[in-house]
């Protein structure tokens, strides 16, 4: 494609006249920009993309898109090196639609699923890849816990990653022969336009509940952000697949442009006779074309959920009850969601990725249903994040945890002092006391092994907020912690 085809196929403002060169790539990184490149000047949260035009020039782009505004220094600039600037609302969305079709458009001839919510969008995606193994489809799996494209493995940066990054991830996967996509798209991606440019043929809601207002500011625009993947469902073999239980479903079956179907407690996907225990999860799946007993290794009542909108997702494109039943039986565990540590102790270690107040809530329940003795918590909440989280989690331990340890999770550049008080408010506030009902213990090493010291026989301790993640973020450095390993260490000594 030429720099004429691209201007007339998205209808960009020209602000010169420009010649008929061929494109070579486009990006919104000046650090990839090679020679017959476009380079996108996309507005950034704490720099402007257009910043970096200069270097971009410098290596060899030849053309910029951003917005209709430019200060006037880089318009002359762009003058005077002969580069045509051109003008569009979305510069974003752009780069990805340019990006996917100069890749020859991968995700046009794929199954492609997005999966969003608040929470259990990973889980989601990994009862999906399970089934689909079962029935013998190649799939990829794109999200927080990393992107697999058949055998490979690529460390995941972001849960859902950047426009030229996912048409890079899609473009292997075709190569790779691979047929089906499931990935988590987070609310952040779609609000950015990360995902413009995709082709999606299902669209998948768990849940909606507090969390990323940092970002997002107001649970309106949360919600804005994550209803714009139905309303990019368009075309006769699209569906939606909608949690009917959550109070925002309706909300998304509104704005749905396809087909769709339900979930949940009621629904077109519902589950009854739920059980739960320690070692696995058993429940009946109703569908429209049947029923039939469920058995997962996953715990947790929140997780029959996940499954019913995986069984859902796998239904509704032609698989069968029973290949679904052992594709859900075959998934035997994932990483940091209720991952039992277990090194020979009399009581229950479990290390889980809860970092708001439903997640957390979820867990200590199923914890308090499970558990004879006592529910031990230890959790913190991140820093430079959504402050107005930290009370309601801290209500929720309150409610459910009879001990509970606050401490660092990521601080990052925020005081962690501040963060732990913000946290006490909602643990305070449940009738707990600090010294008898709870402790602040910053140094999350120190917190575990002083949970783990406290547990005794028939006690569950929950290590909640970072599950898989093998770092901790202090400041501006990424330090090497993984809370399953240190609760290992402990677990150990104490054994």
């Amino acid at each position: 494609m030429n720099l004429r085809e691209m201007v007339e196929k998205w209808k960009l403002k020209c602000f010169s006249s420009f010649p008929d060169e061929n494109i070579c790539g486009i990006t919104e990184d000046s650090r990839r920009v090679q020679k017959g490149f476009v380079f996108t000047a996309v507005p950034g949260e704490h720099a402007q993309g257009w910043n970096y035009i200069p270097e971009a020039i410098e290596k060899g782009a030849i053309a910029v898109i951003g917005l209709p505004q430019l200060p006037e220094e880089l318009l002359n600039l762009l003058k005077e090196k002969n580069i045509p600037y051109f003008a569009h609302e979305n510069p974003r969305c752009i780069l990805g639609e340019v990006a996917h079709y100069l890749a020859g458009d991968p995700t046009q001839s794929m199954v492609v699923i997005g999966i969003t919510g608040t929470n259990g969008k990973t889980s989601t995606t990994y009862l999906v890849e399970s089934i689909f193994k079962e029935k013998g489809i190649a799939t990829a799996r794109f999200g927080t816990l990393g992107y697999t494209i058949g055998e490979q493995n690529i460390e995941a940066v972001h849960t859902t990653p950047f426009n030229e990054e996912l048409v890079s991830l899609f473009s292997k996967a075709k190569e790779a022969g691979i047929t089906h996509v499931v990935m988590e798209v987070s609310s952040h991606s779609l609000a950015q336009d990360r995902v413009a440019g995709i082709h999606f043929t299902v669209g998948a809601f768990t849940n909606l509940t507090q969390d990323h207002l940092d970002y997002h500011k107001t649970m309106e625009e949360y919600l804005k952000a994550k209803l714009k993947l139905f309303e990019s469902l368009e075309g006769e073999n699209t569906f939606g697949v909608i949690n009917k239980s959550d109070p925002y479903g309706e909300q998304f079956i509104q704005h749905c442009k396809s087909r769709y179907v339900t979930y949940g407690m009621k629904g077109d996907y519902w589950a009854s006779d739920i059980e739960v225990s320690m070692k696995d999860t058993r429940f009946v799946l109703h569908t429209p074309y049947g029923e039939g007993e469920v058995k997962l290794s996953l715990v947790g009542k929140h997780n029959v959920f996940n499954a019913l909108c995986a069984s859902a997702i796998a239904g509704e494109l032609g698989i069968s009850l029973k290949e679904i039943q052992k594709g859900l039986k075959n998934l035997k565990s994932i990483p940091g969601r209720f991952e039992l540590i277990e090194e020979g102790q009399e009581f229950t270690v479990v290390v889980d990725y809860a970092h708001t107040d439903d997640g957390l809530n979820h867990v200590l329940q199923t914890a308090r249903n499970l558990t004879r003795g006592r529910v031990i918590v230890v959790f913190g909440c991140g820093g430079d994040r959504d402050k107005t989280k930290r009370p309601k989690m801290g209500a929720v331990a309150g409610k459910w945890a009879d001990l509970i340890i606050l401490t660092s999770d990521n601080p990052r550049t925020e005081d962690l002092k501040r963060i732990l008080l913000d946290i006490e408010v909602g643990v305070q506030k449940m009738g707990k006391h600090k010294g008898d009902d709870y402790y602040v213990i910053e140094n999350r090493e120190e917190a575990i092994q002083f949970a783990i010291n406290k547990a005794k026989s028939n006690d569950i301790v929950v290590i909640a907020g970072k599950g898989h993640e093998p770092y901790q973020i202090i400041g501006t450095q990424k330090l090497p912690f993984d809370d399953r390993e240190v609760a290992r260490k402990f677990l150990k000594g104490k054994v």
